[in-house]
Formats: C-alpha cells, structure tokens, sequence
C-alpha cells in the first residue's frame, strides 16, 4: 500500500458536480469520472442490480453517487431491500460529509452506512452482515484501491472475491458449455479417491521456474509416493522421463488440451474440473475423474441430486488439486514447483510457456523461502493466501514445501526435495 496519498475534490467537466482526484506515487486518478460521474455510477448500479435480490453489501461509500444510482433501481421493484454500506477510509467520509449532500444516504431506513475500525468487533460485525440470507456483495473498485494500509487484509479478500467474479462473469457461457459436455464424459468422480489414500505421501507438482532445479529428484519417488502433476508440469515430467501418477486440469479456454495433452502417448489417470476444457473429455484415452466444485451452481445441483462432495478450488489448478489431495487423505502433502511469486525473474517452468517478468511497483514484494523479498502477481498472491488458509484448517497432515525457491508458504516445513524424497524412501 502507498505511504502517501492526496486526496482532492474537483469540480468535473461536464456537469457540475465534485468528483475525488487521487494522487499516488505521482499518479493521478479519479475515484469517478472526471467528465461525468453519474455515467459511471449508472452502469456500476446497473451491473449491481438483481431484481431477485433483497439486501447488498457495497463496499465504498465514495460521494455516495453510485450508492443513490443502486437505490433507484431497487427501490422501484422491491419495498423491503437494504443497502450495507462499508466504508474503511476516513478521509474518503469527511470529504463526502463536508461537500455532498449524504441526507438521502445517513437517513434513510433501507440504508446502513458502517465506518470499519481495524478492531475484531468491526470484523465480527462484517460477518454478521455476510451472513444474512439473500444478499449480494459489490465492490466499488476506484474505493478498494484507496483502502487504508492497515484493512489491507480486507481488501485481500475482497480482491478474491472480485476475482472469483470476474471469472464467472468472463467465462459464464464456456464454463457451462464445457459443463454440459463433461457431464456426459466422465469415468467416474473424483470423490471415489477420497480417503482412499490415507497416509500415502503426495508430491503435489506445479510448473513454477524453481522445477527447473529438482525435477530430476522425482524419478526417484518410483513406488513411495504418489506424483499429482498439474496439466502444465506434464510435459516437463515426460521430458525428464518421470510418470506422474495422476493429472488434473482446470482452465475452461478451449485451447488447454492442445497446450497441454495433446500429442503426449500417456493414459495416466486424470482429473478434470467439471467446467474444464470439454476436449479433455472427449479426446483425451485415459480413466477421467470429474471434480465438482464449490461456487457453480450447476457442479453443486448435480451433486446434490447425485449424493457427490464437492471440491474447494482456491481460483487455480495447484489450489484445487491441494484440497483434493487433502480429501484423498494423503500425508504428508509436498509441494514442488509451487513457487507462487516470479523465481529468477520467471513466470514458469523452462519446458513451459514461461516468460522474462521485469520489476513492477505492480507487483507484490513477499518473502521468499530464505526470508529475503521476492516479487508476486496479485492471483499468486490470492492462491499464497488460500492454499495457507487451507493448510491451517488440517491439525493431522503434514505439509512440505521443496519447492526449493519461491514464496514462503506458511504452516510448511521447508525441506529440499532430495532430503524429502530420501526420507519418504526408507
């Protein structure tokens, strides 16, 4: 977060009406359109709006337009609804306090305005209003950015939630297309591994730039453990002539099994995201496991009326694949080539589709297995903080990390693979 952040109230454009320049690092923008913040607060409330839904959490107060633009639409279907407003930053309160007209906000019945304060009873608070039934959770970006470093927690998870969003909303049709597809295809369902592997040491192998450095310690695992490769390691696996025992895949785009299976002579078992890639299941000659997950509505329907569990997928194939591993009951977990931050400069595996990152005050400094910095994307950082939190859920399996270079995954043991693999050995 900046250490310094200036805050001023302009008048725009094209109508007059105040709008918020921020400036940070010498970079300037607005928290509405210098030209016409009603535009832009129309189409967040009409991107917001769900004539099926009663109560919403906005985060960011703003100068309350976008909050008034949402109230007009709601207000003209549904008499009962209710707006929680949470606001963090104080600056952002006083200036719209002292300079817009908030009456139709502070003093309307249908509309709560929460100031945070970074105490667990705000927090206690927050969950309360989470938890009530058919509510709907919007984000007003231009306020996230300008959050308080210290609710940088907070807006973490709201920059998950935003990414689970953006997701869905980007892949909506190809998810369920893919969906209807796999529905049809599958050998069986993954929850047929649960708790079938109990005490059986799992390498869990992604395609970070670190594989590069131990990838040949794997040949050594043979019998002793079970190798669970994401789809994008396989082909560094096969290059260094190792056999994962499983596979799993992810990505919805259509291009994923020529990227990644397509060409390889293998029928290793493999296990595929419900809205995965539909050409997985209809080319690829290997037993497929379906995986249903949390958070489509179609994957949880079927399991329901078909008495399946479903899977946590933490936004990335490495992250879905831990939780399947977890519910496989497998111990001890160790990560390879789960860098999760650029290692070297990298993006990934040498073998992969890897690219050169150049230093950015874009990215994230976090601290690298040694204790020394080390830069990360925002997603890296999302799936760091999910696959920690999944880890701290689990009193009974032990977690590795060698990786061997990276990110420090915390609630790990960090051990180089070689030492791992020697001690799973005898």
């Amino acid at each position: 977060m900046p250490e310094k952040m200036n805050l001023t109230l302009i008048t725009t454009r094209h109508i007059d009406m105040p709008t918020i320049q921020v400036e940070v690092d010498n970079k300037k923008y607005f928290l509405y359109s210098k030209y016409n913040p009603i535009i832009d607060s129309k189409a967040f409330a009409e991107e917001t709006y769900d004539r099926n839904i009663e109560n919403y959490l906005i985060y960011g107060l703003g100068l309350g337009y976008h909050i008034n633009e949402l109230e007009n639409l709601i207000k003209v279907n549904n008499k009962n609804y209710h707006i929680y407003i949470i606001e963090c930053n104080k600056s952002i309160l006083n200036l719209a306090m002292n300079n817009v007209n908030l009456s139709g906000i502070l003093n309307n019945p249908n509309i709560t305005l929460f100031v945070m304060e970074n105490e667990r009873k705000f927090y206690d608070k927050l969950n309360k209003i989470l938890s009530i039934k058919n509510i709907k959770i919007a984000i007003h970006r231009p306020s996230l950015n300008i959050i308080p470093k210290e609710f940088i927690e907070l807006k973490y998870l709201f920059e998950e939630f935003m990414m689970k969003q953006d997701t869905i909303a980007t892949y909506q049709s190809i998810l369920d297309e893919n969906f209807k597809v796999n529905i049809k295809n599958f050998d069986s369902n993954v929850d047929t591994l649960f708790n079938k592997l109990k005490n059986k040491p799992l390498y869990l192998v992604a395609a970070g730039p670190s594989l590069d450095k131990n990838i040949h310690e794997l040949a050594k695992v043979q019998d002793n453990g079970i190798i669970l490769s994401v789809g994008r390691a396989v082909r560094p696996l096969l290059s260094a002539n190792i056999i994962p025992d499983y596979i799993i895949i992810t990505d919805p785009s259509d291009f994923l099994y020529d990227m990644q299976l397509k060409g390889l002579d293998i029928d290793v078992p493999i296990i595929v995201l419900s809205t995965c890639d539909k050409n997985v299941m209809l080319k690829y000659k290997g037993l497929k496991y379906i995986a249903l997950q949390e958070g489509y509505l179609a994957a949880e329907e079927y399991a329901k009326d078909n008495n399946h569990l479903l899977v946590k997928t933490g936004g990335s194939v490495a992250t879905t694949g831990l939780d399947i591993a977890i519910r496989m009951g497998c111990n001890p977990i160790i990560f390879v080539g789960q860098d999760l931050a650029f290692t070297d400069n990298k993006t990934h595996s040498k073998d992969t589709f890897s690219k050169d990152i150049i230093e950015s005050k874009r990215l994230r400094n976090v601290e690298d297995i040694n204790g020394n910095s080390i830069q990360t994307s925002k997603n890296l950082y999302i799936y760091l903080r999910w696959i920690q939190n999944r880890i701290a859920k689990e009193n009974d399996i032990e977690f590795i990390d060698a990786t061997e270079g990276g990110a420090r995954i915390m609630g790990t043991k960090v051990i180089k693979l070689r030492d791992i693999v020697c001690k799973v050995n005898k």
